[in-house]
C-alpha cells in the first residue's frame, strides 16, 4: 500500500509529472484510461504516486510481490533486516537513487541513476 508522501521536493514534482506524462502521452498505455479515471475521481497527488509506482513496476519489470523503490520509507531500516526481506532489492535501488538525488518517484530508478552519473540526469 502506499503512502501519500508528507512532503514532496522540486525532483518529486517532475517525476510525477513525467510518470503522468508517459502514460496519458501515450494513447497506447495500458493504464491510459485508468489514470484519466482515476484524475477525475481522486486528488491529483494520489495519482500521481500512483503512477509513478506504476511505471517503476514497469521500468523494472518487478514481479507482483516485489515493491518498487517509490513504496519504500525508510531503505535503511529494511536494508537492516537482511537480504532475505522481499523489499531488500527496492530498498537498496531507493539507496542508490536518492544517493544520486533521483525522487524516489522517478518512473525510470535506473536510467535516471546512470544519467546523474553522466552529469545530464533529469532527477
Amino acid at each position: 500500500m502506499t503512502e501519500q508522501p508528507t512532503m514532496t521536493t522540486d525532483a518529486d514534482q517532475a517525476a510525477f509529472e513525467l510518470a503522468l506524462s508517459r502514460i496519458l502521452g501515450n494513447p497506447e498505455h495500458s493504464q491510459r484510461q485508468q489514470i484519466t479515471d482515476k484524475l477525475a475521481s481522486e486528488p491529483w497527488a494520489d495519482v500521481a504516486v500512483f503512477a509513478a509506482a506504476s511505471e517503476q513496476i514497469d521500468a523494472l519489470n518487478l514481479k507482483p510481490w516485489q515493491a518498487p523503490p517509490s513504496h519504500i520509507d525508510d531503505p535503511e531500516a529494511v536494508i537492516a533486516l537482511g537480504t532475505s526481506h522481499p523489499d531488500y532489492k527496492a530498498a537498496k535501488l531507493l539507496q542508490r537513487m536518492l544517493a544520486h538525488g533521483v525522487s524516489k518517484f522517478h518512473p525510470e530508478p535506473l536510467l535516471a541513476i546512470e544519467a546523474v552519473k553522466l552529469g545530464r540526469g533529469r532527477r
